[in-house]
């Protein structure tokens, strides 16, 4: 049968409505698969992390039940010693008075003698009871008992000043909920290597996802802070900061201060310059990184000889994360946040 325009229109007016509809469907169904790929992300990392959370505690306890031991073996060493010198003493101190019994016993007995056989015996008994040694006043020795003081003194802190030998510490730790897809983070969050490969990570707001980068887990707004990063023989990276309200969706353009080293060449790129030479001599294998976020100062310098890089200046407003970047080729090399002593210092 014949369509009236009017109905011809109509059911364009209705197909015309649909559209936005999927659309909508269509994002969606991509929202849901991201969605998706995240629960299933979730429970990945939640495995992840309690078997690592494990391992490292089951270090500490291993140091802890070792500590314990050895203490105690020291304790139980201490005992077995001052326990064999007193019983020496004891059996010097039973024999003495066996002894000592004996001569009174034979003395007392030649007292109950008759007159007659007492004159006779007397002088030789006075002459046996005075070539008898007369030893020092028996006493105990001093340092006999248990030091408790060296095993209970400070303990906890004793061995939490042990522990920190073997516990490193890193005043930037990374954050893998930001690293692009293409880099490999160590267990430990403080080390980076260019992957051979895209992982199939969510794409989080969090996510870093054209520069092959990562950042740190937390952002400074005040003061001053420091870390080093162990750069080796890495051929190609990207150090510096990055702001909070940075996109971090494709190519970031705005809020990233950086010290970029490529193909022998060291520049410096920023909000405000694109891209300018830093005359180096050599290639440090190790670069600090100090922000004075109050002076409105970022400095890079060589860690291992404290000569000067490049320093920027800006009023910093927005909250800053340590930023780091590589792409190096072939064979990789890691990008390491080194271990310090004092990882934040004040300004004075």
């Amino acid at each position: 049968h014949t369509h009236t325009p009017v109905w011809d229109q109509a059911k364009k007016t209705l197909q015309d409505s649909l559209k936005p509809l999927r659309k909508r469907m269509r994002l969606i169904h991509e929202v849901k698969g991201n969605c998706d790929q995240t629960a299933g992300h979730i429970k990945t990392q939640a495995e992840a992390t309690e078997r690592k959370i494990k391992e490292q505690f089951k270090r500490l306890h291993q140091f802890l039940e070792e500590e314990e031991e050895a203490r105690l073996n020291a304790l139980w060493e201490e005992e077995e010693q001052k326990s064999h010198m007193m019983a020496e003493k004891i059996r010097a101190l039973s024999k003495e008075i066996s002894d000592l019994s004996g001569i009174i016993k034979t003395t007392e007995h030649e007292l109950r003698a008759k007159n007659v056989q007492f004159l006779l015996n007397y002088k030789e008994t006075v002459e046996r009871i005075q070539q008898q040694p007369v030893p020092d006043d028996p006493e105990l020795i001093s340092g006999t008992l248990i030091d408790e003081a060296r095993y209970l003194g400070n303990l906890s802190f004793n061995v939490w000043s042990k522990m920190k030998d073997m516990i490193s510490f890193t005043p930037v730790v990374l954050d893998p909920n930001t690293a692009h897809p293409d880099l490999t983070l160590s267990d430990d969050l403080t080390s980076l290597t260019q992957g051979m490969g895209k992982q199939e990570l969510p794409d989080n707001p969090e996510r870093i996802n054209h520069f092959i980068s990562v950042v740190g887990s937390k952002s400074f707004t005040s003061g001053c802070h420091s870390w080093e990063v162990e750069v080796g023989e890495n051929d190609a990276y990207f150090l510096g900061v990055l702001a909070g309200s940075a996109v971090r969706k494709g190519v970031i353009w705005s809020g990233l201060w950086r010290l970029m080293f490529c193909k022998g060449e060291y520049k410096t790129l920023s909000p405000t310059d694109p891209g300018s030479d830093v005359s180096m001599k050599g290639n440090p294998r190790r670069i600090r990184l100090f922000l004075d976020y109050d002076g409105g100062r970022l400095s890079f310098s060589d860690a291992e000889t404290g000569t000067h890089i490049h320093t920027f200046t800006h009023t910093f407003t927005d909250r800053l994360f340590p930023y780091i970047s590589t792409w190096s080729g072939s064979e990789p090399e890691p990008l390491t946040l080194r271990e310090q002593k004092h990882g934040i210092r004040c300004c004075h």
